[in-house]
């Protein structure tokens, strides 16, 4: 779970796709689950962490 965590990481930093489509690349059936397990693990949120990363 963590190195796709860290692969979602990339996506979010290198691309301009939504969380969805980062979802199902990663084999997330449920983009929802997606984003409660990013937060949890990362403290923050994919769209956060997209706009501190980049801000």
């Amino acid at each position: 779970m963590r190195l796709k965590i860290q692969h979602s990481c990339r996506y979010l930093d290198f691309t301009d796709w939504t969380v969805k489509q980062i979802s199902s690349e990663l084999g997330f059936s449920d983009p929802y689950y997606f984003s409660r397990l990013f937060s949890k693990m990362m403290g923050r949120s994919p769209t956060d962490y997209r706009n501190q990363s980049k801000g």
